[in-house]
């Protein structure tokens, strides 16, 4: 394996105690630097998160970094336990049901994103908007994933936004991880707007939500906002968000309290998409 400067960071809701048999099931998120495992008990408990990530002077998809952890993490040791794989990409389109076609929804999806020739274009039902979610995830992390948990169901991050919407209005979704941020705004429960993309400060995602409200005609100060992350290095992001949005929520809606609130919130949401 090539050499990585990774950073590596973990959460253990019970200190320093061992996991050991405990560990029932497992999730997995994966983005384009980095890796999020998280272990629940046989009653949905969630018991730790490990994080690991490496420096944005390296390629992104690094499959050798990936194979590694899936090797060595002792959260993996038994794989047919990992429930859901989890991927983050930002070549996203979300399309109605009444215009789905894959041929056609994937050439929509490459006039919109750069699609490489390595990577796959995969569709997911979003059976409570009536569409369909596209993403093009490249081909070789997908065979690794299928390789190494031939069980688990494998979804993108985002998938959690659009599970059970919530009704209120303007409710707004935010996913953070190092580099990318995926937010998703419903109002009554109607998907209003969804994107995926590079950010490097609370400014960026603020001045985008601010963006698309001032073109639909949307006061900024309605927006109900929620936030999870991967790892409690976003902390910092979520607390520069506060700022501009300070009713801020954790994803499970709950007060920030921790610097690992984000996570958690983030573990408990995806883990019930595959339960």
């Amino acid at each position: 394996m090539a050499t990585y400067n990774t950073n590596e960071q973990v959460y253990n809701a019970q200190g320093d105690k061992a996991i050991g048999s405990r560990l029932a099931a497992v999730i997995c998120v994966l983005v384009q630097r980095g890796m999020f495992i998280a272990g629940f008990s046989p009653t949905n408990e969630l018991l730790n998160i490990h994080y690991t990530s490496y420096n944005a002077n390296k390629p992104v998809w690094a499959l050798d970094f990936f194979e590694h952890i899936f090797s060595t993490d002792p959260a993996l040791a038994n794989k047919d336990i990992v429930k859901g794989v989890f991927v983050s990409t930002d070549k996203t389109l979300i399309v109605p049901e009444e215009l789905y076609s894959k041929e056609e929804a994937e050439k929509w999806l490459s006039r919109i994103h750069f699609v490489e020739a390595t990577d796959l274009v995969c569709a997911y039902a979003l059976d409570d908007e009536k569409a369909y979610y596209l993403q093009a995830v490249p081909v070789g992390m997908l065979e690794l994933i299928k390789i190494n948990f031939a069980r688990a169901e494998i979804l993108p991050v985002s998938i959690y936004q659009f599970h059970n919407p919530n009704a209120g209005p303007y409710y707004t979704q935010i996913c953070l991880s190092g580099e990318q941020v995926s937010v998703t705004l419903h109002n009554a429960g109607r998907l209003l707007w969804h994107k995926v993309y590079g950010y490097s400060s609370a400014e960026d995602i603020t001045y985008s939500l601010k963006q698309y409200c001032g073109e639909s005609d949307i006061d900024p100060a309605l927006l109900n906002v929620s936030c999870t992350g991967l790892s409690a290095s976003e902390f910092e992001t979520i607390n520069e968000l506060t700022q501009y949005f300070p009713k801020i929520k954790a994803g499970n809606g709950s007060d920030f309290t921790g610097m690992w609130d984000g996570a958690i919130s983030l573990a408990q949401q995806l883990f019930a998409c595959v339960s």
